[in-house]
């Protein structure tokens, strides 16, 4: 049995020690049960309410499940699992699609007995929305679509967590976990039932949902490490171009490593001298090694062998082959003329590093990996079901060889990215299954690393969220999953190998504080 079924205790949760603290603190305020004061208004009389807030709005172009996703549809599932599950608590549904549509769910505070709130779409301005449910101190769930609405989720959920917000997030594909925990709303009215206690039984209730372990034998996989030592010498003499994020010239030091601003306007010097058959001659090169090109168009793909192009010779002018670019932003703004993201799966399968959306913190993460390993890194948005004990690490972009430059390249497609715009063109990467990988993310400002692990199991191929979809079972506690992303954002860098105590030992050299987060 593996070792990550004896942490099931919910004692043991880091989010159960600090309901625990909850509880205790909210007694010493003498805030005591949810009763009224004699002012207040009184609770309705007949059937339990709960206000079920969708956060949902598929108007976007950057959001996930995808745009146009049919969330009326969405909505009317949801109420009636609810509705059958609990047949004892009356649901108010409440659209908030923006920022100001939160005042529709504060406005029935005094009509209802709690909260439920559901993410269905990648709602970034909402993302700390929940918390301010959480303040009116009722009886409060959050919930999420998987790979709809689980960046703002996670992010937002971790911050009511440090913000000490009594609640219970749930992460499922399976609708009838969520109404498990949702049958708790029947009881709230009963004398002594707190936002505290209230969450506590939600954890307890959500916890037995949980899928089982399943067997963590992986292929084998020898990993050729790096002294730690070389490895630091190699970070110090290590920079990266940040392309479109910044002025241009800047140089900045992220712990040791040195990052270069480029501005776009550079880029299209360069970009404005790419011979086009050369253009096209790389963009033929990927069509031919790929299983199948769908839904972009051809010169989507040849405008990404340009940029490719483009990049390389920006990286050989400051010296290096590790880039990051402002990829959304610059392609939405008409900066780039096409997404890098084909081109940054060359540069690492190659041995060198094209990182998406401008980011540092990745960056020296894929770094830290790649001089410890040899191998790269994959940047990804995560997404939890707790039903299956697993994480789909989703993006789209990624590489096809996973165990480094001079290993074997698996099978990809070549399709737009998650917002389904035929301008744009990725590879949607099948990544090697049966292997343990390691997963972590350095905040370079705060000096701090978090890290777990999970066997690779397999990829999905579902029509939502960004196009790699690689699925991990997880080592560890997948409950204590939920409780980091407020402070290290979204994305997790992912490498192939059993390589956490190694990749440990680097941070600490590096003067990290090192976080486990499963």
């Amino acid at each position: 049995m593996c070792r990550c079924c004896h942490v099931s205790d919910c004692r043991a949760s880091t989010r159960r020690r600090f309901l625990r603290t909850c509880a205790a603190g909210a007694a010493l305020a003498g805030l005591g049960p949810l009763a009224r004061a004699a002012d207040e208004p009184k609770p309705p009389e007949g059937k339990v309410k709960v206000a079920v807030v969708f956060f949902s709005n598929s108007k976007g172009r950057e959001i996930w499940p995808y745009p146009g996703y049919d969330c009326p549809k969405r909505h009317a599932e949801i109420l009636k699992a609810l509705g059958d599950g609990v047949p004892g608590v009356e649901w108010v549904p409440v659209v908030v699609a923006n920022p100001p549509d939160m005042a529709k769910a504060l406005a029935l505070k005094d009509q209802v007995d709690g909260y439920l709130v559901y993410c269905v779409t990648l709602s970034w301005g909402l993302t700390n929305s929940a918390a301010q449910l959480g303040k009116l101190r009722k009886p409060l769930l959050v919930a999420d679509e998987f790979l709809g609405g689980c960046g703002n989720f996670l992010v937002g959920s971790a911050g009511m967590y440090r913000a000490k917000i009594p609640t219970t997030a749930v992460s499922s594909t399976r609708l009838e976990d969520l109404v498990a925990v949702a049958r708790l709303f029947a009881d709230v009215r009963k004398p002594g039932t707190t936002p505290e206690s209230f969450a506590r039984q939600c954890e307890q209730a959500y916890r037995k949902t949980f899928g089982t372990c399943g067997e963590m034998k992986c292929t084998p996989d020898k990993v050729a490490l790096t002294d730690v030592g070389k490895c630091l010498e190699q970070l110090k003499a290590g920079k990266f171009i940040i392309l479109g994020a910044g002025k241009g010239g800047v140089e900045r030091d992220f712990l040791g490593v040195k990052g270069i601003y480029v501005g776009f306007d550079e880029f299209k010097t360069f970009y404005d001298k790419v011979e086009p058959e050369k253009a096209a001659q790389a963009s033929r090169k990927w069509t031919a090694k790929a299983e199948k090109v769908f839904d972009c168009t051809p010169e989507a793909v040849t405008k990404a062998g340009g940029v490719f192009l483009t990049l390389l010779e920006l990286m050989k002018k400051y010296g290096t082959n590790n880039v990051t670019a402002n990829c959304l932003g610059g392609f939405a703004s008409g900066h780039l003329p096409a997404y890098p993201c084909l081109g940054f799966m060359q540069i690492l399968d190659e041995g060198g590093q094209g990182v998406c959306e401008a980011m540092p913190d990745d960056s020296v993460s894929m770094l830290m990996a790649r001089v410890l390993t040899g191998r790269p890194g994959f940047v990804s948005d995560p997404a939890l079901d707790t039903s299956k004990n697993q994480i789909c690490y989703a993006h789209c972009m990624a590489h096809t060889k996973a165990f480094g430059p001079a290993g074997e390249a698996n099978r990809f497609r070549i399709r737009t990215l998650h917002n389904l715009d035929p301008r744009g063109a990725c590879a949607q990467s099948f990544l090697p299954e049966g292997y343990m990988t390691t997963s972590f993310r350095t905040n370079v400002g705060a000096k701090t690393m978090v890290i777990h692990q999970a066997k690779a199991v397999g990829n999905l191929d579902a029509p939502r969220g960004c196009r790699t979809q690689l699925v991990g079972e997880v080592r560890g506690d997948i409950g204590k999953l939920f409780c980091q992303w407020d402070h290290f954002g979204w994305h997790r860098v992912t490498v192939y190998g059993d390589v956490k105590e190694p990749l440990i030992e680097l941070g600490k050299a590096m003067g990290l504080r090192i976080v486990e987060e499963a």
